[in-house]
């Protein structure tokens, strides 16, 4: 029944404004009542664009992720160096950890495993991009050539994923976006050659003062 009722624009307008809704409320958490009440629009309009929550959270995930794969491509684009797009892309990432509430992430261990499929397949190809990137990293010069990147990208994703579902068991002084910093900086460190080491120390200053401006 999808965007029927509504003109494309529309409809991705709608689809990027249910998305917050979702990261703040979790899967489970995240009701057509609240949507609506949220977006001040009826329930009955809701539905008249999906046909269940479920569809909702299934076209709102893959919204998501192809928006998502859109950003990452474009800071590949607008970057001088792959170092310097990582340091964007997991930045990009850290916004999305500081809106998260873990039980998003736990509900899509559990009741809605199938979107935890679509979102599985999604990483696992742009884990093969990744590699394809830090190869072009290696020629570049900014990371260092003798090591082993497909174990070293598959632990760092377990890494984050852990990181996901971790948050009531970090110290109190530790918010989930500062444990993600901590890790993700302490990667591109690991992988980074002299040159690169340069590079992102360079592109994290200025990021950190216009960050206090």
């Amino acid at each position: 029944m999808e965007q029927n009722s509504i003109s494309k624009e529309s409809y991705k307008k709608l689809l990027d404004a249910i998305f917050p809704i979702i990261l703040k409320n979790g899967m489970k958490g995240t009701t057509m009542d609240k949507v609506a009440q949220t977006l001040a629009m009826s329930k009955r309009t809701l539905y008249e664009i999906f046909d269940s929550k479920e569809e909702m959270l299934k076209k709102v995930i893959l919204y998501y992720h192809r928006n998502h794969i859109g950003r990452i491509t474009k800071i590949f684009e607008e970057s001088t160096t792959v170092i310097e797009a990582f340091y964007h892309i997991l930045k990009n990432h850290h916004k999305v950890m500081g809106q998260a509430n873990p039980d998003f992430f736990r509900d899509m261990d559990s009741d809605y495993a199938k979107l935890r499929r679509v979102y599985d397949r999604h990483s696992d190809s742009w884990q093969d991009n990744l590699l394809r990137a830090i190869d072009k990293g290696v020629s570049q010069g900014v990371f260092s050539a003798d090591l082993n990147y497909p174990i070293l990208l598959k632990m760092f994703r377990i890494q984050m994923e852990s990181l996901k579902r971790m948050e009531e068991f970090l110290p109190e002084d530790v918010t989930l976006p500062e444990a993600f910093d901590i890790v993700s900086m302490s990667f591109l460190r690991s992988i980074a050659s002299q040159e690169g080491m340069t590079i992102l120390e360079n592109v994290r200053k200025e990021d950190l003062k216009t960050e206090s401006k």
